[in-house]
């Protein structure tokens, strides 16, 4: 089953940037940035970094300046928050490149979509499940290129960068936000794409699927780093290559190990409680039929107050039946007493027939939701 992923653009969207960054002393996240990422991972989501490096292009440092500042990043985003990057793609050429060896107009430089579809390639990703988060237009573009659904960032107090400044693009955003923690909870809200679902291509006749491939760079092509953190070594190798049915098999059995031995080794338990679970959640996403909608919320609202109105309907009636008139009440106090029980009925009545109408309408929503 191919995955989700979110691509993130790396400049005023993960870490700070006014100009053309390559000195890894000066990386700083924006603040939000690794609650966010890690909130997004807790989605079921990879994070997958996709970002222009002309800077490499002008000369002004070397690809090897890129892959400091990378570093640096995912270091300060694991220190902060345990949020964790996938891989990062950069495109260090530029077609008015200053250094001769990037001169070119690479398929990788937003806002062409080369970085997204080789990703998807190398992570067998369902294009059409993930987004694009970015401050630029070019981010939007590629994005909508790639067939994702996009959020753009729009923080006055970030300015653009100098070589986006000029991007030409008349692609609309399907959100914007002001800030990455805001693009998180419209993913979380938004879930799956219901109307752009993949449709298996049919192989030639005799032909052998494709093994997945790995990340890797094309021949002389721009550079792609994946970061693959150490895993507890008591964590099921299911969980690692997303085979759900073998986790399912033999989590009950990894987990009563780790309660026995992980006990004397407690550094080791918490991680393996935590890949345990964000799985567990993944595959309970990715397994889902439906997100949750409008008419739900409705149904669970009208369930709420179907329940209230039976409950005060039935005290009505056991108020109703439960008092008897009085042996030496005169005439005029037991005509007042059969009239308060008659109000008194008449209330648990309409009490309890709202009830049954509520609750006819919870019926009739779920129903509708399921057909």
């Amino acid at each position: 089953m191919a995955e989700r992923a979110i691509f993130l653009d790396r400049d005023n969207t993960i870490i700070e940037n006014d100009g053309y960054l390559g000195d890894a002393t000066k990386v700083k996240l924006l603040h939000g940035s690794a609650t966010a990422i890690s909130a997004l991972r807790r989605l079921g989501y990879r994070i997958i970094v996709v970002s222009n490096q002309s800077g490499v292009a002008r000369g002004m440092f070397d690809e090897a300046a890129v892959e400091a500042v990378n570093q640096e990043m995912c270091r300060q985003l694991r220190e902060q928050a345990g949020a964790h990057i996938d891989a990062s793609y950069y495109c260090p050429y530029h077609p008015e490149a200053v250094v001769t060896e990037y001169k070119v107009d690479h398929d990788w430089r937003k806002p062409k979509p080369g970085m997204l579809t080789q990703a998807a390639a190398d992570f067998d990703l369902d294009l059409a499940q993930c987004w694009m988060i970015g401050d630029q237009p070019r981010d939007i573009a590629a994005g909508a290129s790639a067939g994702c659904r996009t959020i753009l960032l729009r923080d006055p107090d970030h300015p653009a960068a100098p070589e986006a400044q000029s991007a030409d693009t008349q692609v609309s955003p399907n959100f914007i936000v002001k800030a990455l923690a805001d693009a998180t909870r419209v993913v979380a809200r938004e879930g799956r794409n219901p109307n752009r679902d993949p449709v298996p291509t049919p192989l030639p006749p005799g032909a052998e699927p494709a093994a997945p491939s790995t990340p890797s760079a094309a021949p002389g092509g721009p550079a792609v780093t994946t970061e693959v953190p150490p895993a507890p070594a008591s964590v099921p190798t299911a969980f690692l290559t997303g085979e759900a049915t073998r986790a399912a098999e033999t989590v009950a059995a990894r987990m009563e190990k780790a309660i026995v031995t992980g006990l004397s080794r407690q550094e080791n338990l918490k991680p393996l409680l935590e890949e345990i679970l964000t799985q567990l959640r993944h595959q309970a996403r990715v397994g889902a039929t439906a997100e949750f909608s409008m008419s739900k919320l409705l149904a669970l609202l009208a369930q709420f107050a179907a329940l209230v109105c039976l409950l005060l309907g039935t005290y009505a009636g056991f108020v109703a039946f439960s008092t008897g008139a009085p042996g030496t009440m005169d005439w005029y106090s037991h005509m007042i007493f059969l009239q308060n029980r008659t109000i008194a009925l008449q209330a648990a009545a309409l009490w309890l027939l709202g009830g049954l109408l509520l609750q006819g309408t919870v019926i009739a929503l779920y129903v509708r939701k399921r057909s």
